[in-house]
C-alpha cells in the first residue's frame, strides 16, 4: 500500500471513529441571494481576480463541513502568477482549506464545477491529486508571499474549497467563502510556494481536563520557511513551535496563546531548514465539556496541526519540486519519551 493510500485509510478511520455528529451535518441546497453573497466584504484585486462559493444555508444548530468546487476564470492557455491570496468567510465560519486540482489529473476529472458535498476533507471527497492554496481559522487571511515567491495557476483550473460553519443561532445563516488572487508578471515568481503540513493525530483530553501533546517532524530537502499557521479548534489554548535539529535545535520559533493568533509571518529572512531538520510543536487543550475530546473534524472535536509555507533551495526548482517527496508528517504513535514521531 502506498503512503498516500495508507494516509487516506487511516484518516478516514479516524474521522469516522472520532468525529462527533452534530445537527444534520448538511447544508440546504439553495443559493443565497446576491445581496447576501455581497455582504462578505473582500475587494476585487486591481490586478487579478476573485472567486466565490455558491453559498448555501446552514440551519440552526448545524455543524457542517462542506467541500465545494469552483473554477478559475479563463482557459488552459491563461497562466496566472500569484504573489498574494486573500480569503474571507461569512459569519459563523470556523475555518477554510483551499486546494487546487492538478491539471489533467483524475481528481480534476471527477470534480464537477458547482459541486457541493458534505466531507471530512477535500482529498476524501474528490481525490488526492491536490495542491495546497491557502487555509485559515480566521474570518479573513491575507497571505502575502516573500519577494520572488508565489504560486502558479491556470485558467479553468478547479479549486476544492473545504469550509466549516457552525450555526449556534436560531435562524439559518449563509456559508460563503470569497478568495482574491493578486497576479504579477512571470518574472516576479522565481520560486514556487508550497505547504508542509505536520499533523498529530494522537491528541486526547479527558472530560473536564487539560492536556499537552508534543510532536516532531523532519524535512527531506533544503527549504526556506516564510510563514507558520496553527490549526486547532475551540478547545485549543497555547501552541508552541521550536526548531528541530541542527545548531539551533530547541530554539523557540513561535508561541501562540490563542486560536485566533493563528499565523506567524517571519519578520526577517526566511527560516532555513536542511534535510533532517524540522519542527517540534506542542498543542495544549482545555476540555470544558463532560465528554472525551479526540481528533475530529467537527467543532466538538479537536485537531493539532502546523502548516509551514516554504520554497525549495534547489537550483532547478521545477524539476526538484516535481520529484521531491511530499513534505510534512502524519503522527499516529507516541514514543516512550512522550513525543509523537513518524
Amino acid at each position: 500500500m502506498t503512503r498516500k493510500s495508507t494516509f487516506l485509510v487511516l484518516l478516514l478511520a479516524l474521522a469516522a471513529g472520532c468525529a462527533t455528529q452534530t445537527g444534520r451535518e448538511s447544508v440546504r441546497a439553495e443559493d443565497t441571494s446576491a445581496a447576501v453573497v455581497g455582504s462578505v466584504k473582500l475587494a476585487v484585486p486591481e490586478r487579478g481576480f476573485q472567486v466565490t462559493t455558491q453559498g448555501a444555508m446552514v440551519d440552526p444548530g448545524d455543524d457542517v463541513r462542506t467541500c465545494e468546487v469552483v473554477a478559475l476564470p479563463g482557459g488552459p492557455s491563461d497562466t496566472y502568477y500569484v504573489n498574494r491570496i486573500e480569503a474571507a468567510l461569512s459569519a459563523h465560519g470556523e475555518d477554510v482549506v483551499v486546494s487546487a486540482a492538478r491539471p489533467g489529473s483524475e481528481t480534476e476529472a471527477i470534480m464537477d464545477i458547482g459541486a457541493s458535498v458534505p466531507c471530512t476533507r477535500a482529498g476524501e471527497a474528490f481525490g488526492e491529486e491536490l495542491t495546497d492554496v491557502t487555509a485559515t481559522q480566521a474570518r479573513y487571511r491575507d497571505l502575502r508571499f516573500p519577494e520572488g515567491v508565489g504560486k502558479i495557476f491556470h485558467g479553468g483550473q478547479k479549486l476544492a474549497i473545504e469550509h466549516h460553519f457552525v450555526n449556534e443561532t436560531n435562524e439559518a445563516v449563509p456559508a460563503i467563502v470569497k478568495l482574491s488572487f493578486h497576479t504579477v508578471d512571470k518574472s516576479a515568481v522565481a520560486h514556487l510556494a508550497r505547504t508542509a503540513t505536520f499533523n498529530n493525530f494522537t491528541i486526547y483530553t479527558p472530560p473536564g481536563g487539560e492536556s499537552s501533546h508534543l510532536g516532531e517532524c523532519a524535512v527531506h530537502e533544503n527549504m526556506q520557511v516564510s510563514n507558520l499557521l496553527r490549526r486547532t479548534q475551540r478547545y485549543g489554548t497555547s501552541f508552541s513551535v521550536w526548531r528541530l535539529g541542527g545548531e539551533r535545535d530547541g530554539e523557540l520559533v513561535w508561541q501562540s496563546d490563542g486560536r485566533r493568533d493563528s499565523e506567524r509571518t517571519l519578520d526577517t529572512a526566511a527560516l532555513h531548514l536542511a534535510p533532517g531538520e524540522g519542527f517540534r510543536f506542542q498543542c495544549d487543550f482545555r476540555n470544558t465539556t463532560d465528554r472525551e475530546l479526540r481528533y475530529g473534524v467537527n467543532a466538538s472535536d479537536e485537531t493539532c496541526a502546523l502548516d509551514a509555507t516554504f520554497w525549495s533551495d534547489a537550483a532547478d526548482e521545477a524539476t526538484a519540486t516535481a520529484s521531491a517527496p511530499a513534505e510534512g508528517c502524519l503522527l499516529f504513535n507516541v514514543d516512550a519519551d512522550g513525543i509523537a514521531r513518524k
